[in-house]
């Protein structure tokens, strides 16, 4: 009888171990990798300013008008790379626990357009430029969610929530900095055992951004989206690419003011911004699988 516990026990702590050392799902096994990517990176960062400014005359000077815009647009690729690492794990019964983390550079030059037109009550002018200018950025986001597996487990539906942090510089980074943090959904599907498409659509508000603003720094709304693809050659070794767009609205922002003036008399006037930014990365690399 004592023989047949002792057996018994041993085949359940066999079970067990063999249970955990089996094979995770293959939508579950590409939340468990770390990975480095070369990466192109495209940034079409388009806005404008404006100013108009008028007086009625006063007792020094004659009435006058003045009025400006300017228009800029920053386009162009650059090469890069990309370090990710995720995990998904369970804790007692509450299953595939998700974090990821991930960081990405990019370092070239990108073609600077501006233009500018300017008129008054003395004439008008007008000029523009175009060249290659330096361009380095960073780009790092954490996120934290909880998996689901859906279709017979060939599928996994992931929520989430992010943070991160946006750096810009020209011959250095940094520069233009801002934090962001939002909502997300991944999304993971199993062609076969060795390759899984993957998904990922989020939105993230960037806080304190002064970027094409007059009236002070903001909060503006960033949509991501992305598709990839992730290819296990050996249980460890996974092939990995995708693409990643985003898109970043700043908005219209308007400052106003009015006084009076014994110089001048009234005096009155108007700034005015705007701006878009399109992001694309292509990226492809090698990952790490445990």
């Amino acid at each position: 009888m004592r023989l047949k516990s002792l057996f018994a026990a041993a085949s359940l702590s066999a079970l067990a171990v063999s249970t955990a050392l089996a094979d995770p799902l293959p939508v579950v096994a590409v939340n468990r990798e770390i990975g480095l990517s070369m990466a192109g990176i495209f940034d079409n960062l388009v806005g404008g300013y404006g100013d108009q400014y008028q007086t009625t005359g006063g007792q020094w000077y004659r009435p006058y008008h003045s009025a400006s815009q300017s228009r800029s647009r920053r386009i162009g690729w650059v090469p890069g790379f990309q370090v990710d690492a995720s995990t998904m794990v369970s804790l007692g019964r509450i299953e595939n626990l998700y974090a990821s983390a991930l960081f990405r550079l990019g370092s070239g030059t990108r073609n600077n357009k501006y233009a500018s037109s300017y008129s008054s009550s003395y004439g008008s002018d007008a000029w523009q430029t175009n060249g290659g200018e330096s361009a380095n950025s960073t780009y790092s986001r954490g996120e934290i969610g909880k998996g689901f597996l859906v279709l017979d487990d060939k599928a996994l539906i992931t929520p989430f929530v992010q943070g991160g942090y946006d750096s810009y510089g020209y011959d250095s980074f940094g520069g233009q900095n801002a934090f962001f943090v939002g909502l997300g959904l991944n999304a993971d599907y199993a062609l076969t055992d060795r390759l899984v498409l993957r998904g990922r659509f989020g939105w993230a508000e960037i806080l304190d951004t002064g970027t094409y603003r007059v009236n002070g720094a903001s909060t503006r709304p960033r949509w991501e989206g992305s598709l990839g693809a992730d290819y296990a050659m050996t249980r460890h070794w996974h092939l990995t690419a995708g693409g990643d767009y985003a898109y970043t609205s700043y908005g219209h922002d308007t400052y106003r003011y009015a006084y009076q003036s014994t110089s001048e008399g009234q005096v009155s006037g108007r700034w005015t911004s705007s701006g878009i930014q399109n992001g694309l990365t292509l990226r492809a690399g090698l990952a790490y699988a445990y």
